[in-house]
């Protein structure tokens, strides 16, 4: 197991914005924000076979009020790694064996407008059990999905 991306920031803890079951004005966080720079490379954590890529913000993705960004869901021994707000590297596809460290591609920046409380790009990441193969929403009247996971358990041993 390896980090995804090189930390520029310290992990989100509980109650930060970024952090895994925060509530937000519409929905609650379904993962994890790694601030960085617009650009980083991405890494897969473990290695695993690419299950889903799909739009994860922006216009085809229902939110319009965010760029445009991609998420490559990778399942390995953990479960189902997404990361999320990326732009995916081209060679990546749907079936794809992936190794402890490939690149997966290059975080894009997601916010349109800088909020001033955190950098505007990040690396958005998500755990799901095994055999879950897109990402939903999580509403804030509804109970954390029984699929998702707290990714924060990745990171055990790694910092």
């Amino acid at each position: 197991m390896r980090l995804p991306i090189a930390l520029k920031y310290p992990l989100p803890k509980p109650g930060d914005a970024g952090y895994f079951g925060t509530h937000r004005s519409f929905d609650i966080h379904t993962g994890i924000d790694l601030y960085c720079d617009d650009g980083d490379p991405v890494y897969a954590m473990e290695s695993g076979t690419v299950v889903a890529t799909e739009a994860f913000t922006g216009v085809n993705a229902a939110s319009p009020w965010w760029n445009d960004t991609w998420a490559v869901l990778v399942e390995g021994d953990s479960g189902v790694i997404v990361y999320g707000e990326i732009a995916i590297h081209p060679d990546i596809c749907v079936g794809d064996p992936i190794e402890e460290g490939q690149l997966l591609g290059h975080v894009k920046k997601v916010l349109k407008k800088d909020k001033g409380v955190n950098p505007p790009s990040m690396l958005h990441l998500e755990l799901m059990r095994h055999g879950h193969y897109d990402t939903q929403w999580w509403h804030a009247d509804q109970d954390q999905p029984d699929f998702l996971l707290n990714p924060i358990t990745l990171f055990d041993g790694l910092i």
